[in-house]
């Protein structure tokens, strides 16, 4: 309810009261309010995990030296199965086809760095614990 000039209250609907029929009809579309409101959409690179993504460079394939999960002054080579936008998902090397030790990782937080860094930067390589494969 609102005050309307002449002192009397007016009940104006709320979404609460709408059917569900009548809330599944009404759609909000964007275009429309920035049309009628005059705005302009922000840029695409206002949002850097956008940016991130659309810009990409990292290919199916690709190895990466990649910090590892247990020991994170340690590195390890990984290899890239698949992207999905500014996701990786990573299998260490040495792992074959086994995919039991995969895991995800985001360009924009997780250290990835490329094959050779570590030795540049006198940084250890080490395989993952978990890799029975690599280890004695």
């Amino acid at each position: 309810m609102r005050d309307t000039a002449q002192g009397k209250a007016e009940q104006r609907p709320s979404i609460g009261h709408l059917s569900d029929a009548e809330s599944m009809e009404e759609e909000f579309i964007w275009e429309e309010y920035m049309e009628e409101t005059g705005a302009d959409a922000a840029p695409h690179t206002t949002f850097r995990h956008v940016e991130t993504s659309l810009q990409s460079s990292f290919q199916p394939g690709m190895k990466l030296e990649v910090a590892n999960k247990s020991n994170p002054e340690t590195f390890w080579v990984a290899t890239i199965i698949t992207t999905c936008g500014q996701l990786l998902l990573l299998r260490y090397s040495g792992y074959g086809d086994d995919r039991k030790a995969d895991f995800w990782c985001d360009v924009m937080t997780a250290e990835l760095h490329p094959v050779g860094w570590c030795a540049q930067n006198k940084k250890t390589l080490m395989p993952p614990e978990d890799n029975i494969y690599l280890r004695t």
